[in-house]
């Protein structure tokens, strides 16, 4: 089972099977995601009802493969330097384009709201998708 853990973030990183330029894993368009799958069917054996799980995994690696680039890259330099620099196992394009993204206005605002939200929190939710209001 780990093998399989290990392997669902080694695709979530693979520069022709994952665009990281992609905007949002749930987005309609998942064709990304569909790819990944396949990847990993071709690999291993499961039910069908772990599907769902796995693209859930996948998002989760995806997105925090994303948050793992901008936490090292992204500084007070230019965005051309920050452009310019060659990430291993990154496509330069998808790099570009992520960057660009990232630059702009209304997604820096977000950030920061989000970071300010994130900073206000006494007691953070650690139950991943369940609700702990029930409880």
């Amino acid at each position: 089972m780990v093998h399989r853990i290990l392997y669902l973030g080694i695709v979530a990183r693979d520069p022709i099977l994952t665009l990281i330029a992609f905007p949002d894993w749930r987005n309609k368009g998942m064709e990304p995601f569909k790819k990944m799958l396949i990847e990993v069917e071709s690999k291993f054996e499961f039910t069908g009802h772990i599907r769902h799980w796995i693209l859930q995994s996948l998002g989760v690696k995806w997105h925090n493969y994303k948050t793992s680039l901008k936490a090292e890259h992204w500084d007070n330099s230019l965005i051309e330097e920050i452009m310019d620099i060659v990430i291993a196992g990154v496509d330069q394009m998808q790099w570009c384009q992520l960057v660009t993204k990232w630059s702009k206005l209304d997604d820096q605002e977000r950030a920061a709201k989000n970071s300010a939200n994130a900073k206000k929190q006494t007691c953070p939710h650690t139950m991943g998708r369940v609700s702990s209001v029930g409880r």
